[in-house]
């Protein structure tokens, strides 16, 4: 009778890189659990933990050993198995040894339709956990994802960092293994300056309580909690509002075992710098949380997170004012150095910046961006001269001191730098706006004129990419296209830009002055809209009912509009019929090899439907084009459904009188091209 206990894995090591623990801990969790069940045992749950110095997990309801199973293993027939005096053949005797059994008699017999066969069966008796865990224990570590193995002192053992200990407990019992160069125990190490080290776990029931004695919470989850309530804690005290920033928020849970928030400050005056640069200053150099008003203004304070728990916690808060306050003078001096030139000076020297080998520097790509931005801005009947000036400067602050030392504050700078040299509100916004959406659903551009300087960055980009044929492959996307791509897309979109995609895509070609080919990478955006559709809830074949119709030429905002409609229509009562009466007709139509030179003849008509179809497909087409909403005209199209029913079971179309059939083939074109100024409804899925 099997027996389940829960059970421990904690992988000791040297700290581990904050920004990629919370993915170590889950891949490790996910891989084990993986391991277990292709060796088929059965658990209730993995659970996932883990600080700077241990991986680990809980696995509840374990059992210690695998089900035994009913192997049966089929052989040759019988007919092939002995020969003419009844003795086992060649194929027998194979079959025999593969089975590891001496006697054919040791073999069973099964009748099929197709005659005797020989089996082996047997009852496999399942492998012990004990037997198994170094296994399952290395297969789960295999696979995480580590881009940077390292090797410690003289052995060939690699990971993530230098491993130390190993706890395997199953309940109370030590199972033994060797991971890593390293023998499993019970021992674990507490909190590396609040405990005394070394202490033991007695069961893995008593894991997470041991190590809170030792100054260390292990859970991830609960240390951020914990490190959450400490921030809001620390702002009510200070009548202050913190600006929690998520992935931030991770990594220095990722950074402490024992987390004890602290306040401190600096000098006010540090706050006539642009407050990005400081919160990019204390952000990423020292992992602070930063603070504000009421009205959001940034207060000379921040909170930092300590990993001890100080007798004198106010030389612990002097210890970070001291430390960030050269990064603060740094962000000063930088600001001032930088508006001794102009952008337009900054401009210039963009030439010497390559921005890629093949598609020239910088400064080429800014003059490509104005180009393609003047063609857009006119296009939208916005402000040209207010975009085109924004694009010619909007990478002006690539060589700034600032933006040097602070790359995550590209266009932002630029936006004061512009600010500085009184450029209107408009322009300021463009330049530091240019960048958006920086994530898949991220802000947009404020203005037109923004999302056209945006557009025309990204698109450069793109155009430029494809066709020197270096499309993002697998993983590898260095220029971030697939995101530059939705940007694209959602700005048209959300944006409700009056631009086709065609049409854009033939300008930005024509301004990088090079032979591109402009279909791969118009299919690559039609590839990006479809999954972006996908993850907003819509059909992949109700996308391609809009964007496959002849006449399609990608203008984003108004397929967007159809989109929603046919999504929403599809699901009437009406648009069953109608789908499958538009499948028929363009299964009819793709045998014929053109289109009829003929008009429809009323006079050749011979069944009454014939006539009434007809002249409902008039009437219909007389109203589309006063119908501005997509829904209005597939209600209108809904309207056919009975004449179209009639038609399909009164009129047989493919006839032997020629004319007769071809007036009939007419109608239909007649009838298709009707549905096709709003959408294929025949590629709709019932």
């Amino acid at each position: 009778m099997t027996n389940k206990q829960n059970l421990l894995i904690e992988l000791g090591t040297e700290e581990l890189p904050p920004k990629n623990l919370k993915t170590l801990m889950n891949a490790f969790a996910g891989n084990f659990e993986k391991a277990l069940k292709e060796a088929n045992f059965g658990f209730g749950a993995v659970s996932p933990a883990a600080t700077p110095r241990r991986l680990t997990l809980i696995v509840s309801d374990l059992e210690d050993e695998q089900p035994s199973q009913d192997i049966e293993r089929k052989g040759p027939a019988l007919k092939a198995a002995l020969d003419a005096e009844g003795q086992p053949t060649k194929a027998a005797l194979g079959f025999m040894r593969s089975c590891g059994v001496a006697d054919i008699s040791q073999l069973d017999q099964v009748e099929t339709d197709k005659g005797t066969w020989l089996v082996y069966r047997h009852k496999q008796e399942g492998a012990s956990l004990s037997s198994l865990i170094e296994t399952l224990i290395n297969q789960a570590l295999k696979d995480l994802p580590i881009e940077r193995r390292m090797r410690w002192g003289s052995t060939r053992y690699e990971f993530v960092r230098p491993v130390h200990w190993l706890v395997v407990l199953f309940g109370e019992e030590v199972l033994p293994c060797n991971v890593l160069g390293v023998s499993s125990s019970n021992k674990t190490r507490g909190h590396r300056f609040m405990s005394k080290g070394e202490c033991q776990i007695t069961s893995s029931d008593s894991y997470f309580e041991t190590l809170r004695t030792q100054s260390v919470i292990v859970d991830f989850e609960e240390r951020r909690g914990i490190i959450s309530g400490q921030l809001d804690e620390i702002a009510k005290q200070q009548s202050a509002r913190v600006e929690i920033d998520e992935a931030l928020l991770d990594e220095v849970t990722a950074l402490v075992e024992w987390p004890v928030a602290l306040v401190g400050g600096f000098p006010e005056e540090f706050l006539k710098v642009p407050e990005e640069a400081l919160i990019s200053a204390m952000k990423e150099h020292q992992r602070y949380f930063h603070l504000v008003d009421e009205d959001g203004s940034m207060l000379p304070k921040f909170i930092t997170i300590s990993n001890i728990q100080s007798k004198n916690p106010s030389q612990v808060v002097s210890g970070n004012e001291k430390v960030i306050l050269p990064r603060l003078t740094d962000a000063r001096f930088f600001v001032d150095q930088d508006q001794k030139s102009s952008l337009e000076d900054k401009r210039a020297q963009l030439a010497s910046v390559v921005f890629q080998s093949e598609l020239g520097t910088y400064l080429d790509k800014t003059d490509r961006i104005e180009a393609l931005t003047k063609f857009l801005a006119t296009h939208l009947n916005a402000d040209a001269n207010a975009a085109t000036r924004g694009a010619r400067l909007c990478k002006s602050d690539l060589v700034s001191y600032m933006v040097n030392e602070f790359p995550d504050l590209q266009g932002i700078m630029g936006g004061y730098y512009a600010a500085y040299e009184e450029e209107s509100p408009l322009i300021q916004s463009i330049i530091s706006e240019h960048y958006q959406p920086t994530s898949s659903g991220g802000v947009l551009p404020s203005s037109v004129e923004g999302k056209c300087v945006a557009i025309a960055d990204k698109l450069d980009t793109l155009v430029g990419m494809f066709g020197i044929g270096q499309p993002p492959s697998g993983s590898r996307d260095p220029f971030a296209l697939r995101r530059q791509t939705l940007g694209i897309v959602r700005m048209c979109i959300e944006g409700e830009l009056d631009i086709e995609l065609v049409e854009l895509l033939s300008e930005a070609i024509k301004v990088h002055n090079k032979d591109f080919d402009l279909e791969p990478v118009q299919a690559y955006i039609v590839d990006r809209l479809k999954n972006w559709y996908q993850e907003e809830g819509i059909s992949f074949d109700t996308v391609d009912a809009v964007i496959s119709t002849p006449t399609w030429k990608g203008h984003l905002a108004s397929s967007h509009r159809t989109i929603l409609a046919l999504e929403s229509f599809r699901h009437s009562e009406e648009a069953y019929a109608l789908v499958a009466a538009n499948k028929r007709v363009a299964n009819i139509l793709k045998k014929q090899t053109s289109e009829p030179n003929d008009e429809v003849q009323d006079s050749l008509f011979k069944e009454k439907a014939e006539g009434a179809l007809y002249l409902a497909i008039q009437e219909v087409q007389a109203k589309l084009p006063s119908l501005e909403l997509d829904s209005e005209k597939l209600k209108q199209l809904g309207n056919l459904r009975d004449q179209v029913d009639v038609y399909f079971d009164e009129v047989m179309v493919m006839v032997d009188d020629e004319a007769l059939k071809k007036n009939r083939i007419a109608t239909l074109y007649a009838l298709r091209n009707l549905f096709l100024q709003v959408a294929d409804i025949s590629l709709l899925q019932q």
